[in-house]
């Protein structure tokens, strides 16, 4: 098997969304805190998180009792949410992006980034209106976005490519949810979105200027641990990280029978979420040892230009230390590991 997942064919989305950032209210409605089975008298790994499909491999590891009794996932409503509980110490780990990764890291949080969950490969995207064909045509143009860190690296690349700076557009805050409306009003000139609205979109007027196959290696989801709780715990994140692989090897195996089992976590059709997983590279063990090599490894060769462009953004006030950010230590070996 090679290290990326075969291509999952697109099905046609319901009106329901996976926000990517944020979850439909109606998904909500329990936590997965406290012990999972027995326990010890250490006191538990905390890793909280929120329903995102690249995440949905731990999640169904959680549901069929594979994981290791000493960790507890919290389930949040929101990437916020899960940032919130690891800056306030309720949570000593979290699912969410690099680039939220970079900015705790350059605000003062010791983190370990032990995996990574999932790689854009044009699930994020610059959708157009027909009469702009050329980057060089948003000078002077309304570009919608979500008002967050992913939406503003997502604009910094663009301009960066487009040779243009934040003065030659006007960025415009739209939620997620009303970006469809948004478009339909003709309030923007381009949108920066993502699955399921970008498909939704492009099927009408909107045409894709731009997406994350043009811009490799900017959008990563990660698990981020804190550096003296994931040294702690060592034994406890390797048997996560290995069942994580076997359902994400369940899902490469038997696709649309682990979409049936999963998709009641998420609250949507099993066709929506295969068709949510367009656009993402899932990596494997492999993928994975060279994303997170310490030295040499594919992260912290990526990490000082985004870093670069974050800064320039705004978005740190500092540059990231990739060198001390990513550990492969806590990956598993072989199945006997």
């Amino acid at each position: 098997m090679g290290h990326h997942p075969p291509t999952l064919a697109p099905q046609n989305s319901s009106p329901q969304q996976i926000t990517r950032r944020l979850v439909l209210g109606t998904l909500l409605t329990a936590s997965w805190s406290g012990w999972l089975g027995g326990c010890d008298r250490r006191e538990p790994l905390r890793i909280a998180g929120h329903p995102w499909p690249g995440y949905e491999p731990l999640f169904f590891a959680q549901s069929q009792g594979k994981l290791p009794p000493e960790l507890v996932i919290q389930e949040m409503p929101s990437i916020k949410a899960s940032i919130d509980a690891l800056k306030e110490g309720r949570a000593d780990g979290a699912m969410l992006t690099l680039d939220e990764a970079l900015a705790l890291q350059v605000n003062g949080m010791a983190l370990t980034v032990v995996l990574v969950f999932d790689v854009s490969k044009g699930a994020d995207v610059l959708l157009a209106r027909p009469g702009v064909t050329k980057l060089e045509q948003l000078r002077g143009k309304v570009i919608g976005m979500e008002s967050s860190a992913l939406g503003e690296l997502m604009l910094a690349m663009i301009l960066e490519n487009a040779g243009l700076t934040r003065s030659d557009v006007t960025p415009k805050f739209i939620d997620f949810t009303e970006q469809e409306a948004a478009w339909a009003g003709s309030n923007v000139d381009a949108l920066i979105t993502y699955e399921p609205v970008a498909g939704r979109l492009a099927a009408k007027s909107a045409h894709r200027l731009l997406s994350t196959r043009q811009l490799p290696d900017t959008i990563f989801d990660v698990l981020a641990i804190r550096t003296e709780v994931a040294q702690k715990h060592g034994d406890t994140l390797r048997k996560a990280l290995r069942a994580h692989f076997a359902a994400l090897e369940e899902l490469r195996r038997n696709p649309w029978d682990t979409a049936y089992r999963m998709a009641p976590h998420l609250g949507i059709p099993a066709e929506e979420l295969i068709d949510s997983l367009r656009g993402l590279e899932l990596p494997d063990i492999v993928a994975n040892r060279s994303y997170l090599a310490p030295k040499k490894g594919h992260m912290a060769t990526v990490t000082p230009r985004l870093s670069r462009i974050m800064q320039a953004a705004g978005i740190l006030t500092a540059p990231a230390q990739a060198d001390t950010l990513f550990s492969d230590a806590y990956l598993p070996g072989d199945a006997s590991s």
